[in-house]
C-alpha cells in the first residue's frame, strides 16, 4: 500500500467518524443518483467539505450538455441539515441530478422559474425514495426547516412537495410500474397548478 493509499484509508475513516460518510461512499451514491436518471456521471465531483464557504451543489457550464457538469458535496453542511448516512447523502444528490435533467428546461414562476426549479428537485428526491423504499425522514425534516429566500422555497413548501414525491413514488412502486422523466414532470406540473395559490402567495412574499 503506497503513501497516497494509507492517506485515502485515514481520510475515509476520518470522515466516516465526522461525518458518517467516507469519500468513497458519497461518490457512489452520486454515481446511484445520475443512475436512478440515466445520465451519464459528472465530468468531475469536487469534495468542499474543508473549504471556506464551500457549498453542496450543481454547477452549470453548459445548459445544451450534461457532459461538462460538476457535482460539489460539504459534508459539514449536509450533517447541519442531519443527513449523514449514505441514503440522505444520494437523496441530496437526486434533488442535485434533477437540476442537470432540467437545467434547459423552462419552468413557470418568478425569476425564471427559480423556485420551480428548486421545488422539482426536491419532488424528484420524493419519487426517488417512493420508488425505492428509501427513508426520507431526515431529508424531508431538514430541508423543511430552511428559511425562504431569492434563490430557494420556504421550507414548509420544500416539504410538501418532497411528500407529493413520494406519494407518487409510492403509488407507482405499488403498481410495479416506473413512470418516465416526462410522466413525473407533467405530474409535477399538475400539483403545481391545483396548488398555484399557496405557491404564489408563499412567492410573492421574497420577489
Amino acid at each position: 500500500m503506497g503513501l497516497s493509499d494509507i492517506n485515502k484509508f485515514c481520510r475515509n475513516l476520518l470522515y466516516r467518524s465526522r461525518y458518517g460518510l467516507t469519500e468513497d461512499g458519497c461518490i457512489r451514491a452520486i454515481l446511484d443518483a445520475c443512475d436512478f436518471f440515466g445520465i451519464p456521471a459528472p465530468v468531475m465531483i469536487k469534495n468542499m467539505t474543508e473549504k471556506p464557504d464551500g457549498q453542496t451543489m450543481f454547477v452549470n457550464r453548459d445548459r445544451e450538455s450534461l457532459y461538462d457538469d460538476v457535482l460539489c458535496y460539504n459534508l459539514k453542511e449536509l450533517k447541519s441539515l442531519g443527513i449523514s448516512d449514505y441514503t440522505g447523502f444520494t437523496l441530496v444528490f437526486t434533488h442535485e441530478c434533477a437540476h442537470r435533467v432540467f437545467q434547459n428546461h423552462w419552468l413557470p414562476g418568478p425569476d425564471f422559474g427559480q423556485w420551480e426549479q428548486e421545488l422539482i428537485a426536491d419532488y424528484f428526491m420524493g419519487v426517488r425514495a417512493g420508488l425505492q423504499a428509501m427513508e426520507i425522514t431526515n431529508v424531508m425534516n431538514g430541508l423543511g426547516n430552511t428559511h425562504g429566500s431569492g434563490t430557494h422555497p420556504t421550507g414548509w413548501l420544500r416539504k410538501e412537495y418532497i411528500q407529493y414525491g413520494l406519494f407518487e413514488g409510492r403509488a407507482h412502486l405499488i403498481k410495479h410500474r416506473i413512470g418516465d422523466v416526462d410522466e413525473y414532470l407533467r405530474l409535477f406540473l399538475e400539483y403545481r397548478q391545483r396548488h398555484y395559490q399557496e405557491l404564489r402567495d408563499a412567492e410573492m412574499k421574497i420577489y
